[in-house]
């Protein structure tokens, strides 16, 4: 079965050493390659193998440098770019934070204004000593409370 499949692989691949190019001009001038000659074959191209460099290994031509170095660049501009937007966005993370109302400390001193304002209405209607005991009590807790909140 594996030989098989080689054989099918390798026949599938194209010659490119025997396949002939072709080129021609039509009527307006425009230049055509193909893999069919035109109706009149005009000129046959022949495609040579790239030659091996002699340079020692450096097979790299001056555009492909300045490609990559553009292209090398690009990507320090791109990261740059991103750190600054990074820290845009945690310096106005932070300045919303500053800038927000804290509303758990809000609540509590809500709540002890509200615990205040009970125990002056209750003083005018009257009260017992469990009142007097309850009331201050509550009081004193929410004021704790609001210290430890609202540093």
């Amino acid at each position: 079965m594996r030989p098989l499949l080689m054989l099918l692989i390798a026949l599938s691949l194209p010659i490119s050493a025997a396949a002939k190019i072709y080129k021609w001009v039509d009527e307006s001038g425009i230049t055509h390659f193909g893999s069919q000659p035109p109706t009149a074959e005009k000129e046959t191209v022949k495609i040579r193998a790239p030659e091996a460099s002699t340079s020692g290994g450096n097979t790299d031509s001056a555009i492909m440098r300045q490609a990559r170095d553009l292209d090398r660049r690009k990507a320090e501009r791109q990261v740059q770019r991103t750190r600054q937007d990074y820290s845009a966005a945690v310096s106005e993370a932070r300045e919303d934070y500053k800038n927000r109302p804290d509303y758990i400390c809000t609540g509590v001193k809500n709540r002890l204004e509200s615990a205040k304002e009970d125990w002056d209405s209750q003083k005018t209607q009257g009260y017992s000593l469990s009142d007097k005991q309850y009331h201050g009590q509550r009081i004193k807790d929410l004021e704790r409370h609001r210290d430890n909140i609202c540093r």
